[in-house]
């Protein structure tokens, strides 16, 4: 009998069977990640928030629609303006052609529309002034078949006829002086050139300011030929200040005249300016500037007074004070005054009668 090695009792011959062990955080996460796999409930959005975003989107365009209304009436009137300012552009291109063609009466009446739209128009005052007067001293048209003397012409030599303008030009005969240049023009136009333009300046400026005051040969004021041969006189050189000033003044005096009883505002702006520096320049009526102010400012507080207001009655004090600064009131507008100068600043009452304790002063308490 064979030893035979038997198997070693030590050494387990089935196989190991590993258990496989969970790990031993997993119970503590399966919680967490359960919780970030459920879905997340969205916030509510709150009732008051919807509103008020609803609130500044409603005030956001109102606001930009109230910009765009204000920007579009701006533009609107802007071009309305424009279209008024192209208008009477027009008008006065117009006037232009109508004083060329000797329309004047066309003239004026445009003038004085554009004037009434616009008082101030650039350029329309002075058309203005420039038309009265040329309406003034345009002569009446002489009937054709009327036959007419031509003077006869005067032959003497030139020489004659400057020493008879220099003598004219001593005695300031101006009228006869300028028919003495015209004959001497027509004889010969260039004996002594320089000279002769010189007289004939002396004389249309003296001229001019002779008829503008009523003086010299001229007892009656003519405003309209003063400024006529005024502006002739330019021809021949520039105005001295006080020539020109008198023309302007007298220009605005006729332009004044021209609101009588029509624009009293504008009656009185005008004569208070030619009142300032020109108070006795008058017209052919022999009414001078300041009694036309005068005049002007009662008949503007006049109207003032009419108004149902009572604030736009008192401005009535004001014109006819500043009259009375010119001249004594009379007892109508005195009477006028004092009635509506009571209306406008009535008497306080007068305390009731007692005793009159002043409330600042302490009695001193009696020893």
């Amino acid at each position: 009998m064979t030893n035979e090695p038997q198997p070693n009792k030590l050494i387990d011959t089935q196989p190991i069977k590993v258990k496989k062990s969970k790990p031993d955080n997993l119970s503590s996460t399966e919680p967490q990640v359960a919780a970030d796999l459920a879905p997340q409930k969205k916030p509510k959005r709150s009732f008051w928030g919807f509103w008020l975003s609803l609130l500044v989107i409603v005030v956001a365009l109102g606001l930009g629609s109230m910009a765009g209304y204000g920007r579009g009436v701006s533009e609107r009137m802007d071009a309305q303006s424009t279209q008024v300012t192209k208008q009477l552009d027009a008008q006065l291109a117009l006037v232009q052609q109508d004083i060329d063609a000797g329309r004047y009466g066309i003239a004026r009446q445009r003038l004085e529309y554009i004037i009434k739209q616009d008082p101030s128009f650039p350029g329309a005052t002075d058309k203005l002034a420039q038309v009265m007067v040329a309406s003034a001293i345009t002569p009446s048209p002489v009937p054709t078949e009327t036959p007419t003397l031509t003077p006869t012409p005067d032959l003497r030599n030139q020489e004659a006829i400057y020493a008879q303008a220099r003598q004219q030009y001593d005695a300031k005969e101006w009228t006869g002086l300028m028919e003495s240049l015209d004959s001497l023009r027509k004889a010969d136009p260039t004996y002594n050139a320089v000279t002769v333009d010189g007289m004939y300046y002396t004389a249309l400026r003296n001229r001019g300011m002779d008829q503008i005051l009523g003086i010299g040969a001229y007892t009656i004021s003519n405003m309209e030929g003063g400024i006529y041969d005024l502006t002739r006189a330019e021809k021949f050189g520039p105005l001295d200040g006080y020539a020109d000033g008198l023309r302007n003044f007298t220009r605005m005096y006729i332009i004044g005249a021209s609101f009588w009883d029509v624009n009293w505002p504008q009656a009185v702006d005008y004569f208070r300016q030619v009142s300032q520096y020109a108070p006795n320049l008058r017209d052919s009526s022999n009414v001078t500037s300041n009694q036309r102010l005068y005049r002007a400012l009662l008949k503007y507080g006049d109207q003032k007074s009419g108004n149902p207001k009572l604030k736009d009655r008192c401005g009535a004090l004001d014109l006819w004070n500043e009259a009375s600064n010119i001249a004594p009131l009379t007892d109508e507008y005195a009477n006028k005054y004092r009635q509506l100068d009571t209306e406008c600043n009535p008497p306080t009452q007068p305390p009731p009668p007692g005793d009159f304790t002043d409330p600042n002063i302490v009695p001193t308490p009696s020893s």
